[in-house]
């Protein structure tokens, strides 16, 4: 008999094992332990659990086969955990960009046709401009609208027609993006797709959903190591560490004297970044 379980938005949803073992192996499990991991859990979920309990649940069951894996299965919580504002978010979604290809600009301002406009990411491919703008969520069950679609677009949109009218511009803006890190509605979903409006969420679109692009490339922001601290975030990040694969690709004695941190706290750091890129 199916058990109906409550997702973060409040939203009921059955219970699926296999949901729960596709997301262990994406964390890097192998497929027998998330199976084993995913019955285990299975045996324990009562009808109206949250998905938290639940995550949390599987998360424990999965720190005794592979601490990395465990790492790994906390994409989402690692999200969050770059709040309460959200210019860390901008900054690690911009990371994201430039690992892709682009050359992206944090927070430029940029001359609509009726308004001036401080956008959150402007990415540049060839000769074509994306204005993306990112809209970050400290609570997992607040989906983004279709008014912010409206105001991405609107914003996308004064923008466009100022450089449209540049007649030996070098760069052609081409679309709007609004980037988040919790669902969107279905109607801001509709909207986006009726005019252009490209979105990046948690989930959606299916092969380029947030977390997909994080996974492809193992894009792991630094608060997925377990050891980061809050009070380290804001040098890590003023010095430019905003990937643990950032802090990997340094030696130990190059990430101390970039990071700003202690010497210990450094250290460990450094152990666990290399322990999530290295270890099999």
């Amino acid at each position: 008999m199916a058990v109906t379980i409550v997702k973060a938005s409040g939203r009921p949803e059955e219970f699926h094992i296999q949901k729960l073992v596709n997301s262990l192996i994406r964390s890097g499990a192998s497929e027998d332990a998330a199976w084993d991991i995913a019955r285990q859990v299975e045996k324990q979920v009562a009808p109206s659990m949250n998905t938290k309990h639940i995550f949390r649940m599987a998360r424990r069951l999965l720190r005794k086969y592979s601490r990395t894996s465990d790492m790994r299965y906390s994409i989402k919580k690692a999200i969050y955990s770059l709040g309460p504002s959200g210019y860390p978010f901008e900054k690690f979604f911009a990371r994201i960009l430039k690992e892709e290809g682009y050359s992206v600009e944090v927070n430029p301002v940029l001359e609509g046709h009726c308004v001036t406009h401080e956008v959150d990411v402007l990415a540049v491919r060839n000769d074509s401009g994306f204005v993306i703008e990112c809209k970050y969520h400290g609570n997992g069950g607040i989906p983004t609208d279709v008014k912010t679609a409206l105001y991405v677009y609107s914003r996308f949109s004064d923008v466009k027609k100022a450089y449209d009218l540049i007649a030996d511009r070098k760069i052609f803006i081409r679309q709007g993006w609004l980037v988040t890190n919790t669902r969107c509605t279905t109607d801001a979903i509709k909207y986006a797709e009726c005019v252009g409006l490209k979105i990046v969420s948690w989930k959606y679109p299916e092969r380029e959903s947030l977390e997909r692009l994080i996974e492809n490339k193992r894009l792991y922001p630094v608060t997925i190591l377990s050891s980061v601290r809050k009070s380290s975030l804001d040098h890590l990040f003023s010095n430019g560490i905003i990937l643990a694969k950032d802090i990997a690709d340094m030696d130990e004695q190059a990430f101390i004297g970039r990071s700003g941190l202690d010497s210990s706290s450094a250290k460990i750091l450094k152990k666990e970044a290399d322990e999530l890129y290295f270890s099999p």
